[in-house]
């Protein structure tokens, strides 16, 4: 077994790529080399990491594995079934000055390494003015260019990593709570006349049916709406599919509400009231502004949802202009909802209840389209965060199966990519004159 020793400052001697050996290394022994002399000067998702020792066994370079950006990224290049095998080549750097096809010597036998069936995935950055031709030396598959042509920065022109904006939507996320945001936005403006003039009200004394009305218009669960005459005055609540009691403004009473003689009732518009919705406006964009993703939209075929809306517009001889005018919506992002095509993309839950109320189609679909939860928004975070998008070149994407001859013919069968002609041009590298301070030795 390999014992790995720390050495500091290690000379300069002639290398020999032959006497080049590939080991796995631990994360940590990464940081220095991803953080300080790689160009993009951030850690990564390192599932397995691999160094390239000369023939003084000395550290000389290092290349990193990871999980993919996006599932929807894994699943593009062999669907669902082989997503689970996809790992990203993430980082590779190696100190300058190594003998003519080393790094594809050390890519080809850092993947060898890796266990069990893998699908690689890797990206040339065309803004490095890199081509990928250490991907080509290797025998991956071109298969174009990232659909990416954006990039943030920061007020000081450092790049911020789309991948961190999920991080801060996953942290706010957990503050989230509609409830606590209905209380906390109850205001003197949204009561009606008779209950402003009340001295010894409390902050949630005449507003049940505006809080009610909010949360069931932003919830999204299926809830059913209750009234009852409690210490003279009407007051409103909710129930959940399991009879369970919502009810935001009980502790303006004094006295417990009787629950069990309440009736059945209905608000007095189906779309929320105008003291509703400037009270929506304030729940949405309190402390951060929050939307709506719906959960599982990709368990329907697109397919059907397109065909459904196309056959609800013909019915009500509506065409994309009248539903352009009537949704204010510009009409190339509604003609997206209709196409059959790679260009389907579904209407957000607003949009699919505007389009309901408009076409008067049935329920059909409704379990799936309005099944959502809230997020924060990204563009709202951008915005606090003072990051600017920048245009930049599209990545060049190459593609290896890895693994058993079964696993390779099954991927190929199933690869849903287009190959392509590797593309060619001058390959720069960029000059790192970066000395990792830390770096492992073998014996």
């Amino acid at each position: 077994m390999l014992a790995k020793k720390l050495l500091f400052g290690a000379g300069i001697y002639k290398q020999n790529r032959k006497a080049m050996k590939v080991n796995r290394i631990k994360t940590y022994e990464c940081k220095d080399w991803l953080l300080n002399k790689h160009y993009a000067k951030r850690m990564c998702s390192i599932t397995y990491a691999f160094g390239l020792f000369d023939n003084k066994n000395i550290l000389v370079g290092v290349v990193t594995f990871g999980m993919p950006p996006s599932s929807t990224l894994a699943e593009s290049i062999c669907g669902s079934g082989l997503k689970e095998y996809v790992l990203e080549l993430n980082r590779l750097v190696v100190n300058d000055g190594l003998p003519k096809n080393t790094l594809s010597f050390f890519v080809a036998n850092a993947i060898k390494k890796i266990p069990n069936n893998k699908i690689v995935v890797s990206f040339a950055d065309a803004n490095m003015n890199h081509n990928g031709y250490i991907y080509q030396a290797t025998n991956f598959i071109y298969t174009g260019v990232s659909s990416n042509t954006t990039k943030l920065i920061d007020k000081y022109g450092e790049e911020f990593h789309f991948r961190n904006i999920g991080h801060k939507q996953k942290a706010l996320k957990k503050e989230i709570n509609l409830i606590n945001r209905i209380v906390l936005n109850l205001s003197d403006d949204l009561l009606k006349k008779e209950y402003r003039t009340i001295l010894d009200k409390n902050r949630f004394t005449g507003h049940c049916y505006v809080a009610s009305e909010t949360y069931y218009h932003l919830s999204g669960d299926n809830l059913k709406v209750y009234h009852i005459k409690h210490e003279n005055s009407t007051h409103w609540f909710l129930k959940d599919s399991n009879n369970k009691i919502i009810d935001i403004t009980k502790d303006q009473f004094k006295t417990p509400v009787p629950y069990q003689n309440a009736k059945r009732g209905f608000f007095l518009t189906k779309t929320p009231s105008k003291r509703s919705l400037k009270l929506i406006d304030k729940v949405i964009n309190h402390k951060f502004k929050i939307i709506k993703k719906r959960l599982n939209e990709n368990s329907i075929d697109s397919k059907l949802i397109a065909q459904f809306l196309r056959d609800s517009k013909t019915l009500f001889n509506y065409n994309n202009e009248m539903l352009s005018i009537e949704l204010n919506l510009h009409i190339q992002k509604l003609e997206h909802w209709f196409r059959l095509d790679k260009g389907f993309s579904y209407p957000n839950v607003d949009d699919w209840n505007k389009l309901k109320t408009i076409l008067n189609f049935d329920d059909t679909f409704d379990s799936v389209m309005n099944n959502y939860e809230w997020i924060p928004c990204a563009n709202d975070i951008i915005q606090k965060l003072e990051l600017k998008k920048i245009e930049i070149l599209p990545k060049h994407r190459y593609i290896l199966f890895s693994g058993s001859k079964k696993f390779k013919k099954k991927c190929l069968k199933n690869f849903k990519l287009e190959t392509l002609k590797y593309p060619k041009g001058e390959n720069k590298r960029y000059i790192s004159e970066y000395k990792p301070q830390v770096q492992g030795i073998l014996f």
